[in-house]
């Protein structure tokens, strides 16, 4: 054989199999941004009222995935599992010392691309009634503001 064509698989035996965007699969608890439904801040989990929006979201995409942070106890994730199990949702204990180290507690993710703008589920706007996102205050251009 060729050097050229060990080479490669020493450097693999060597230094680990290269990763796409590591960093990124580190924060989204092992899978790309662009896969990323929905996430919830470590300091925000334990407060039920993102239980309903997280409820929505499952049933709007029911062939998503629940990825739970191994830094999380089992209180705190007990209720998204049994959320997550109600509706059917298929989830994972992400326990990687690398991939826990963000600040992200529940990532809710799909296994294709889906873009989605709004990642944060406390980006959500929660009301007794229903759950809506927060609008964005609209701009007036100029030209309406001097004749308004």
């Amino acid at each position: 054989m060729i050097m050229t064509e060990i080479d490669p698989h020493l450097q693999n035996a060597m230094y680990g199999t290269p990763e796409v965007n590591p960093d990124e699969q580190h924060h989204y608890l092992g899978t790309f941004k662009e896969r990323v439904y929905k996430t919830q801040r470590m300091e925000t989990i334990g407060e039920d009222r993102y239980l309903k929006a997280w409820g929505e979201e499952f049933e709007q995409h029911p062939d998503g995935v629940l990825l739970l942070n191994g830094r999380l106890d089992a209180d705190a994730t007990m209720p998204y599992m049994q959320l997550a199990k109600q509706d059917g949702i298929n989830f994972r204990l992400v326990n990687d010392p690398t991939m826990t180290k963000t600040d992200l507690g529940v990532v809710f993710t799909a296994d294709h691309a889906v873009n989605t703008k709004q990642l944060a589920i406390e980006d959500v706007q929660i009301d007794d009634t229903t759950s809506t996102v927060k609008n964005e205050p609209t701009k007036k251009s100029w030209l309406k503001k001097l004749f308004s």
